[in-house]
């Protein structure tokens, strides 16, 4: 529907719904019935007015625009000037004015019909000027949307690319330390690292993921985290070390969507700055949906190490612009930190199917 021309289809259909109602008024209903030569009279005052309207047309792009408003206005005057010498020569040959039934000479049409084509000139004259100015302010528009949306999408993919590296950066540190101490968990670390992967370089290219999706590769980057986690003695120790806590209604987690790769940064920010050695739990995870408004909230706490750096660094960095990106001024991101303690939470709204189309 977009790609008709509209101005040009408008523009012929006026021309039309005139020419309509003059032939009604000469059927004899307000004036007496005039039909002689009406339509070939019509067709040429419309060629006429058409070539006025497109003569402003195509002289805006080439002279109003680029400044030459002189040269312009210049050519606009010549034109109206030509097309009421026109119309009143194609008025005479038609003898369209006729005054108790006689016809007129030349100079009686100059002198009666001249101020109205004038008028009805700059009238066109205008029409054509504001719809031209119109379109073309609309066109930069949607140019500019798709400038910006390209931008974005440009934006967000290297934001994304960005992510990959630095995720594996800190995941084969954790795998060099279980291989320096020849742990038998480093062969299943590798395994857990090639299906979070997996999932980032392939399963992830979607704008939109379903949230069971990202739920299953936090639960499986918590299953790679838990080989590296030290142990007190008890066979549970690692396990009941991390606690995930899913709040959510019965299948929520497949009819919402939400970006990818956008939980992960802050639950693997807890591991890098968090104390590894603390119990009962390294980290408390909690994923909790407002049925109200379907709003998501993520929350991670740890402890803080004694000798972790500043939490924060790149990915949390990565994760802010992305918010900003993604959902401008529909998202929360709080940090809590003190001493002891290190606390995020995320709000942002869910999509449905429906709502991507």
């Amino acid at each position: 529907m977009q790609r008709l021309p509209w101005v040009h289809l408008g523009w012929a259909g006026l021309l039309f719904y005139v020419d309509w109602q003059n032939w009604l008024l000469r059927q004899g209903v307000l004036v007496p019935q005039q039909q002689d030569n009406f339509w070939p009279l019509a067709l040429l005052a419309n060629l006429l007015d058409s070539a006025l309207f497109y003569f402003n047309w195509l002289l805006m792009p080439r002279l109003f625009r680029r400044g030459r408003l002189g040269m312009y206005l210049g050519l606009l005057g010549l034109g109206l000037l030509a097309f009421c010498s026109l119309r009143i020569g194609v008025g005479y040959a038609f003898d369209e004015v006729r005054v108790r039934g006689e016809s007129q000479p030349l100079g009686y049409y100059v002198q009666v019909l001249q101020a109205y084509y004038l008028q009805l000139g700059g009238a066109i004259l205008l029409l054509s000027f504001f719809v031209r100015l119109a379109g073309d302010y609309w066109r930069e528009l949607r140019h500019r949307r798709a400038l910006e949306q390209q931008h974005l999408r440009t934006e967000l993919a290297l934001l994304r690319s960005q992510l990959h590296p630095h995720f594996l950066f800190n995941t084969l540190n954790n795998i060099y330390s279980l291989t320096l101490h020849a742990s038998p968990q480093a062969p299943e670390a590798v395994l857990r690292l090639a299906e979070l992967m997996r999932y980032q370089l392939y399963e992830s290219a979607d704008d939109l993921v379903p949230l069971a999706r990202e739920i299953s590769h936090l639960q499986s980057f918590l299953t790679l985290q838990q080989l590296r986690l030290p142990t007190s003695g008890a066979p549970d120790d690692a396990d009941e070390a991390i606690d995930f806590r899913i709040l959510l209604p019965p299948d929520a987690s497949h009819r919402l969507l939400l970006p990818p790769m956008l939980l992960l940064p802050l639950v693997e920010n807890a591991f890098k700055h968090g104390d590894l050695t603390a119990r009962p739990h390294v980290v408390r995870i909690v994923l909790q949906l407002a049925t109200t408004d379907r709003q998501l909230h993520f929350t991670v706490r740890n402890r803080v190490s004694p000798d972790a750096a500043v939490p924060g660094g790149m990915g949390l960095a990565n994760l802010r612009r992305r918010l900003e990106l993604l959902y401008p001024g529909q998202h929360a991101l709080v940090v809590t930190a003190n001493a002891e303690e290190y606390a995020v939470r995320l709000t942002v709204p869910m999509a449905l199917p429906t709502e991507t189309r």
